[in-house]
């Protein structure tokens, strides 16, 4: 499965989601939908902050996304680092 990564690098403030350094957000690239079996909790406005980044780089790149809450109110500020792995050598070939 070809996949991109989303982790939770900090969080400033308290998120509504609950989400911690380390959590993750799966997306398989091959489906283009979230992994649920290998992905925590699931914010829509920290997915559409994910993926608007990861349709600009390219396998093996990282690139840094942050959710739209400010952490000015009652919410927190996620930063997530997203990586779209490298596909693997001879995926797709015959053996």
């Amino acid at each position: 499965m070809r996949k991109a990564i989303a982790t939770v690098v900090r969080v400033t403030g308290a998120c509504n989601a609950g989400y911690r350094a380390g959590d993750t957000i799966v997306v398989d690239l091959e489906t283009a939908c979230i992994d649920k079996e290998q992905s925590g909790k699931l914010c829509l406005w920290a997915v559409s902050a994910i993926l608007a980044n990861l349709s600009r780089i390219r396998p093996g790149e990282q690139a840094l996304a942050s959710c739209p809450d400010p952490a000015t109110g009652l919410g927190g500020n996620v930063i997530f680092s997203v990586v779209r792995e490298q596909r693997d050598e001879g995926a797709g070939q015959p053996q």
